[in-house]
């Protein structure tokens, strides 16, 4: 007869322990959390999770790149991999599409006046060009939550945007189901 003994090696015999106590007492193991915001280069794939929703991106004191200083608002659309935009700020639009690398936004329609930044046929390159996902202590279970996405245009930040975001027990964020970036996990202490 052949032995079939298995050892266990001290940390699984610990691991398995400590979940079956916190079973027995009635609690559940709390999922891992992102330990801090996640920040993503504004790609053709990261533009098509804000896209499902057009979701717009507002700059309060304009962007020196658009040369706006009043409200600007900025909706990036399409799944291409050269996506649409469109600039509203102080009564004047553009639209155009983006590439990147950074972000390049080509002006193709505009009521900006000519010599602005925005107007027709005007290139205009920021980096950086970044999503911030607020991630920071947001659980990794799985499931959709509402949290707050930001766009970075060079050193200018947008107001927060509520965004349906998940987090995979791997740490892969999720826009509207699209993958924007990896987030650092962290155990739970303490939870019960």
């Amino acid at each position: 007869m052949k032995n079939t003994n298995i050892k266990w090696g001290a940390g699984v015999a610990a691991a398995i322990s400590t979940a079956l106590l916190v079973v027995a007492c009635g609690g559940t193991v709390a999922p891992p959390v992102v330990a801090n915001d996640v920040t993503a280069p504004v790609t053709s794939a990261t533009v098509a999770a804000l896209s499902t929703n057009a979701t717009p991106m507002a700059f309060p004191t304009g962007v020196p790149e658009f040369g706006t200083t009043a409200p600007t608002t900025l909706v990036l659309s399409g799944t291409s991999a050269t996506p649409d935009f469109s600039i509203a700020s102080g009564g004047n639009t553009a639209t155009g599409v983006t590439t990147f690398g950074s972000c390049h936004f080509t002006i193709r329609t505009s009521s900006f006046p000519a010599g602005s930044p925005l107007a027709v046929g005007q290139v205009i390159v920021i980096d950086p060009c970044n999503l911030v996902v607020n991630t920071s202590g947001a659980p990794a279970s799985g499931s959709a939550s509402t949290r707050s996405v930001t766009l970075r245009l060079g050193n200018i930040a947008s107001t927060g945007s509520p965004v349906p975001v998940t987090i995979n027990s791997n740490g892969v964020v999720q826009i509207y189901g699209v993958p924007v970036g990896t987030g650092t996990l962290t155990e739970v202490t303490g939870a019960r």
